[in-house]
């Protein structure tokens, strides 16, 4: 199938401090894996030194074009300065990543804060060109951090996950 939605309600409780500079902090807490690419990879980062984290959006299109960055709450950077409305490790928040056609649509949501929302076109990206491209949602904290110590570790705690794909509930 292509067209879904995964949903998660989650908090982030640990994360890399060892490493590259580029790579301490972050993790991947939900995405879409097509065939060969991801139409979406949704990352928590909380840079060192600081208690609140940003999340940001990676779409990589199917075609060959380049990878395109959202910046959601925060920056990617890994010079950016604190978010003043990030995420704390151990804060209660939720995420809705939603693909109908050639829209992707992403929200965060959290208790008594506006919603953040990134929608991304993805005309352009091959995954609804008629192709054998499929769209495999998962949910998950995939460390991205391969240079760090042995035992620096990512953690999350699910309290709900929901995927609809294709008219089924899982």
């Amino acid at each position: 199938g292509i067209d879904g939605e995964l949903t998660a309600t989650l908090k982030v409780d640990h994360v890399t401090s060892t490493g590259n500079t580029s790579q301490r902090g972050r993790v991947i807490i939900g995405q879409i894996h097509a065939k060969d690419d991801e139409p979406a990879r949704l990352y928590y980062r909380l840079l060192p030194g600081h208690t609140k984290g940003s999340i940001y959006l990676a779409h990589e299109p199917g075609n060959g074009n380049s990878e395109q960055w959202y910046n959601m709450i925060g920056d990617r950077s890994s010079s950016a300065s604190e978010p003043s409305d990030g995420i704390e490790i151990g804060e209660v928040f939720s995420y809705s990543i939603k693909v109908t056609g050639n829209t992707l649509t992403v929200t965060i949501k959290r208790d008594g804060k506006a919603d953040v929302v990134q929608t991304v076109d993805m005309s352009n990206s091959g995954y609804h060109d008629g192709s054998d491209q499929y769209m495999y949602f998962k949910a998950g904290v995939y460390n991205q951090n391969n240079s760090g110590d042995a035992d620096d570790y990512v953690q999350a705690t699910f309290y709900s996950l929901s995927n609809t794909h294709d008219g089924y509930n899982y």
